[in-house]
């Protein structure tokens, strides 16, 4: 009786070791196949490729400058880079996916997922896929190339699913900067108002801080500081509002008929601005406006407008209140006793 209570000791000790190593191993097999997933030096990232189900493909590289390109045509949105990479560096895993979900987490990723690649110093250093959200939309599931078994990933302090993270559309990375410079670095600025030429502005740096105001024939004798200078902070931040990829070349050439109503040219000492602003034609999601002094409807949208670029043929659909900082008049620059 006595060795038999021994024998039934023994075996539970015994029993108990075997289990910690068992779970001991496994938990270290699955922190180690989810540790791949991060990457923690995000500084040396320097290419990042994503293409998805549909045929899209996204190569970002980062430039010398630390701004980054998108397939070697536009800049990159700096807030995507900044969330992508915080991304790439904080995931982490929420639970491995068990056998019973397994096949149906795997022909989902089959059909619909974005493939990433991320480099490091010209290698390549991680290949994974991001998938579907989970039910609870708190969780994401992903596949690393070489691992046996998708995981359930996630941010730890982050409500929310990370495959809007991971997009392959080009045009969704571009950023929407069509100027970007030191105030400084800006030169010469001249905003022709083709309806009333009177009214254009033109802006010249003689030397730091020193500038000539006027509309091309006329130069004020004095000038509000705070408003010029305010005034050449707004045009070193130039953006657009969305693309127009669906204009049909009816309307285009309509548009381009009835000509532009203004032209906007911003020079710097290493780039230029230089375009052509259009009314945007009434449509059936336009707003309707009257015109208060004849009470008949605008034949124009009052809301946005078109800009196309000097040697680019994209048009992009710019937002009113956006530039009123920049549609200005000499008039404005009066100093304040004068100023109209």
């Amino acid at each position: 009786m006595k060795n038999n209570r021994i024998i039934l000791i023994l075996f539970i000790l015994l029993a108990a070791v075997a289990g910690y190593f068992f779970f001991t191993k496994q938990s270290g097999t699955i922190k180690k196949e989810l540790s791949d997933f991060a990457v923690a030096d995000t500084a040396s990232i320097d290419k990042i490729f994503m293409a998805d189900r549909e045929g899209n493909t996204v190569t970002l590289v980062r430039q010398p400058s630390g701004m980054w390109r998108v397939n070697n045509k536009y800049n990159a949105k700096p807030e995507g880079i900044h969330t992508l990479l915080y991304t790439i560096k904080a995931l982490e895993v929420r639970s491995p996916v068990g056998h019973n979900m397994y096949n149906n987490a795997m022909k989902l990723m089959a059909t619909k997922s974005t493939k990433v690649e991320i480099y490091q110093k010209g290698n390549l250093v991680k290949t994974y896929y991001v998938g579907h959200p989970t039910m609870d939309n708190l969780g994401t599931f992903m596949y690393l190339e070489g691992s046996s078994v998708p995981f359930i990933m996630h941010i730890p302090g982050f409500n929310g699913f990370l495959s809007t993270r991971y997009y392959a559309n080009e045009q969704e990375w571009r950023d929407k900067g069509l100027l970007h410079c030191d105030p400084q670095q800006i030169t010469h600025v001249l905003l022709n108002n083709l309806s009333a030429p009177d009214s254009s502005l033109e802006i010249t740096k003689i030397n730091a801080g020193e500038y000539t105001v006027g509309n091309g024939k006329h130069q004020l004798p004095a000038y509000d500081r705070i408003k010029l200078n305010a005034y050449i902070s707004a045009c070193s931040n130039v953006y657009y509002n969305l693309l127009d990829n669906e204009m049909s070349a009816e309307r285009r050439d309509s548009i381009l008929k009835a000509g532009p109503f203004m032209t906007l040219l911003i020079e710097t000492d290493k780039d230029v601005l230089n375009a052509r602003l259009f009314r945007k034609p009434v449509t059936a999601s336009t707003r309707s406006q009257y015109s208060e002094e004849t009470g008949k409807i605008w034949d124009y949208d009052l809301d946005r407008f078109y800009l196309l670029q000097k040697g680019d043929t994209t048009w992009y659909t710019c937002q009113y209140f956006q530039y009123d900082k920049l549609l200005k008049t000499p008039g404005y620059f009066l100093p304040s006793k004068a100023s109209k």
